[in-house]
């Protein structure tokens, strides 16, 4: 028994920190807070860190589910051991504009939650979710410039040509 406790107050000291990845306290939206809930083209990556101004991705970029809903499992937080808080914030953008790779994302264009705290544990005892109190609110891409500018001659046209 002795050598039980060991091994596991070893693993225990030198394991780093885990949670349990989820958003379900603030699922993600589209467009605004009252928006529909994100689905599988949007997609989302924690940011997670020992102080709230040195957070750096960790867990996998991947899309949501149905129902605003993103969850990856148990997610490791590189530096911060385990039985410690960390500071964690779910990033969301829509995967059909800005594709998979979140450093191809430009910063107006992503969701994100507050910065919360989260305990983790050192993946023997159960994992904690991040208690998100705002949802991730994945922007509309608003058409480009040149988009509009054409409509607006395209249409002062046809106007025109009625008119003769």
């Amino acid at each position: 028994m002795f050598i039980l406790f060991v091994c596991l107050a070893a693993h225990a000291s030198f394991a780093q920190g885990v949670f349990f990845g989820s958003n379900v306290s603030g699922r993600t939206r589209v467009g605004s807070i009252g928006g529909p809930l994100a689905g599988t083209n949007i997609f989302g990556q924690f940011l997670a860190g020992a102080l709230s101004d040195s957070l750096v991705p960790v867990g996998a970029a991947t899309p949501h589910f149905e129902d605003g809903v993103f969850a990856l499992g148990t997610v490791t937080v590189p530096g911060v051991p385990a039985n410690t808080s960390a500071f964690v914030q779910l990033l969301a953008w829509d995967g059909t504009a800005w594709g998979s790779d979140l450093a191809g994302v430009p910063a107006d264009q992503l969701g994100r939650t507050d910065i919360v705290t989260v305990f983790l544990s050192d993946g023997f005892l159960p994992s904690y979710a991040p208690m998100f109190s705002q949802p991730a609110i994945v922007p509309i891409p608003e058409p480009s410039t040149w988009a509009l500018l054409a409509f607006g001659t395209f249409v002062f046209w046809c106007a025109r040509r009625r008119r003769r």
